[in-house]
């Protein structure tokens, strides 16, 4: 497993690889950790912080897309989630926090096919729900479904970073479909409010 010395952006969210988010990065230290990425080609990691504490696992991360920069230095950027690492050990002699991180790749075996369509079907349900267009999931190459699925879904922070923590992408699709359950039980039940609503609260048979 490949171990480097990389510059982390700790912020209490979660990024998982092939996920894309917009970044606003306004302090002087981490624009210049976006300079020195982009200067030398190299990615940085991107971990969960939470009341000053980081995670052990956090996940790379490049800067896909500046979107705008204005003329005091802030940076409205697009950035890509790589793959997980493990922080091994802080370093020092950057404006910015740094680390030794170590690859975290996957356990090897077979994905299961059943629980990978059933991710695939409960995303295509919740997509309709949600937006009226039934939407298909097409992770990007060497992305796993699991992963693809929590970068286009809203999930709490938490459950990304099991997901994050997790090398068994069976395992990982296990906790994706409850999420995904889950999420289409509250739409079941926001359903039911507006109906009742529309009938001032009503039951009708």
């Amino acid at each position: 497993m490949e171990t480097r010395d990389l510059g982390l952006f700790p912020l209490d969210l979660v990024l998982v690889p092939g996920e894309r988010i917009p970044l606003h990065i306004f302090e002087p230290r981490y624009r210049q950790l976006y300079a020195d990425c982009v200067l030398e080609d190299r990615p940085f990691v991107f971990v969960r912080a939470e009341e000053g504490v980081a995670a052990e696992i956090g996940c790379t991360a490049r800067f896909e897309d500046l979107l705008q920069r204005a003329g005091d230095g802030r940076l409205n950027v697009v950035v890509r989630g790589v793959e997980a690492v493990r922080i091994v050990e802080e370093t020092e002699g950057s404006l910015y926090f740094s680390a030794m991180c170590r690859t975290l790749p996957d356990d090897p075996g077979p994905v299961d096919v059943n629980l990978a369509q059933e991710v695939r079907t409960l995303f295509a349900e919740l997509s309709r729900r949600v937006t009226g267009e039934t939407r298909a999931i097409t992770p990007e190459p060497d992305v796993p479904l699991s992963y693809a699925v929590a970068g286009a879904v809203e999930l709490a922070a938490p459950i990304k970073q099991l997901l994050l923590e997790s090398r068994d992408e069976n395992a990982r699709m296990l906790r994706v479909v409850r999420a995904l359950q889950l999420a289409l039980q509250a739409e079941d039940r926001a359903d039911v409010a507006e109906g009742r609503a529309k009938t001032n609260g009503k039951v009708s048979h």
